[in-house]
């Protein structure tokens, strides 16, 4: 085998690698109140997680949103940092993560359920 070809698969394997982990660190979940997916206009929000870089985009129709990410066992809360040093978050929001529900939102009213599903 000559060396320029296992270069080349050399890098076809490190790129595999790569783009699989970078891949595995961000999804997708679209949200909305209704736990019918057949209709794409009932989606409220789509929110772009970042779990490497703790980031969150959450989408709206007419605009974005940028805010961090800090991931707890059980929740995936989403927000701003008081500071710096990343230490205490104000939440925006908190998606359940075995229900993907929206167990807290604070532009929605307490009895309004928000359905959360991975694409």
């Amino acid at each position: 085998m000559s060396s320029s070809l296992i270069k080349k698969n050399l890098l076809i394997v490190i790129i595999l690698f790569v783009s699989s982990s970078i891949y595995a660190e961000f999804f997708i979940l679209e949200c909305s109140k209704v736990n019918d997916w057949t209709d794409k206009r009932d989606i409220v929000y789509s929110l772009q997680i970042g779990t490497g870089s703790k980031q969150v985009i959450q989408v709206f129709k007419t605009r974005q949103l940028k805010m961090q990410l800090k991931e707890t066992t059980s929740h995936y809360e989403i927000g701003q940092y008081t500071d710096a040093t990343e230490k205490d978050l104000i939440p925006l929001l908190k998606v359940n993560k075995a229900t993907l529900m929206v167990d807290y939102s604070n532009k929605t009213k307490k009895s309004e359920t928000i359905f959360c599903r991975k694409t």
